[in-house]
């Protein structure tokens, strides 16, 4: 099992139910922490090739937060 952290801002990112949607359809478990500022999401997923699909995905709709 693998472990990774990224954060996002407010002013990047105005739907977290849309990045928390896709972590489910990669069956990625993750933990949430909000702040003033924005999210913090803490992920699991078992396969590198997980993530890289969900890593895809999420360029795609949020260039601007890095993973």
């Amino acid at each position: 099992m693998y472990i990774s952290i990224f954060r996002t801002l407010y002013k990047n990112v105005t739907d977290n139910e849309r990045i928390e949607r896709l972590l489910r359809r990669n069956n990625i478990s993750f933990e949430k922490t909000l702040n003033e500022k924005g999210s913090r999401y803490k992920i699991a997923y078992d396969n590198e090739e997980t993530l890289s699909t969900f890593r895809k995905n999420l360029r795609t709709m949020y260039p601007q937060i890095c993973l």
